[in-house]
């Protein structure tokens, strides 16, 4: 879902706001829940699963496929 969030929500560089990522999983599927896996935030979830480049600007959080970026 998160991938496919992003792929949604992505700039032409593979970036994506982890807002417009959330706001897609929470239409696609309104049950999923970060606390559910044990973190409190979706930026949490995220940074956990090693999976997604995450960049920090202020409160701003924009996150991008590793994997299509060639670093996992």
């Amino acid at each position: 879902m998160i991938r496919t969030g992003i792929d949604a929500a992505s700039d032409d560089n593979g970036w994506a706001h982890l807002g417009f990522v959330g706001n897609y999983i929470a239409k696609a599927s309104p049950d999923f829940d970060p606390r559910n896996y044990g973190y409190k935030k979706l930026s949490d979830l995220v940074e956990a699963i090693g999976l997604f480049e995450i960049q920090w600007d202020g409160k701003v959080v924009l996150i991008r496929d590793a994997r299509k970026n060639g670093s996992r």
